[in-house]
């Protein structure tokens, strides 16, 4: 009797724990080794959900990362609604005042761990003129592109300066042509052209590197729009 009443708690005990692993496996997948470090410029842990969004639209059954710093850090919730508006799946890997270093680290980090898809958006540059001397920036772009490949189709949001807290005209300038120079070298990679499309529409700062929410919720449409238009549409076709 007893025996047979082990048997049955452990059949028990043994469904349960299914059920809880089910259940777990069902749930978004945070990186293990993502750390603030207490840092409150720093986004939440990136989520990589188990299900493909199923809205339908050109994004539909893709899946894109965006690694990017504060600027996407404060229009990352329009940008996921616009990012799954379009039927895409986006993972958000973002932190205040990073600069290309931490990127590199990011796109390595996710390609570790298989959570680098065939589309990749990268929002970073601002803090690296602000801070960083123009031959190490340079550097540091091609080889994040080489660690990114060739195979996958990446875009890079351009900058937008307001002119203040070291971060000049003159700079976003030069920064901006070498977007569009790799792109001249990897037909794979996509100039997002956001600092003349917000000059040109009016983009107003909060401070001296930051937009309005206004700003933010034309950011993130911006780069949603661009990213379904060329990736969407090449998938689709």
């Amino acid at each position: 009797m007893f025996r047979g009443l082990g048997t049955i708690v452990c059949v028990i005990a043994l469904s349960i724990s299914g059920m809880v692993s089910a259940a777990a496996s069902e749930g978004p997948r945070k990186d293990p080794q993502w750390s603030t470090g207490g840092d409150a410029r720093a986004c939440s842990a990136p989520i990589w959900p188990k299900k493909i969004n199923a809205t339908p639209g050109p994004g539909q059954g893709q899946r894109v990362v965006i690694i990017g710093d504060s600027l996407t850090r404060n229009a990352r919730e329009p940008l996921t609604r616009q990012l799954r508006k379009d039927g895409w799946t986006p993972t958000i890997r973002c932190f205040g005042g990073k600069r290309l270093d931490w990127a590199i680290a990011q796109a390595k980090r996710a390609k570790q761990i298989d959570q680098l898809p065939d589309t990749v958006v990268i929002a970073i540059g601002t803090n690296d003129m602000r801070w960083i001397d123009r031959a190490t920036t340079r550097a540091r772009m091609r080889e994040l592109m080489k660690v990114l490949g060739r195979q996958r189709t990446v875009f890079w949001v351009d900058t937008y300066a307001s002119g203040g807290d070291r971060f000049t005209r003159d700079k976003e300038r030069w920064f901006n042509r070498q977007v569009k120079q790799l792109a001249v070298e990897h037909e794979n990679l996509h100039r997002i052209n956001w600092g003349n499309y917000a000059r040109t529409n009016g983009v107003r700062f909060a401070d001296a590197l930051h937009y309005t929410s206004a700003g933010e919720r034309t950011w993130a449409k911006r780069v949603a729009d661009q990213v379904t238009a060329i990736a969407g549409s090449s998938e689709s076709g």
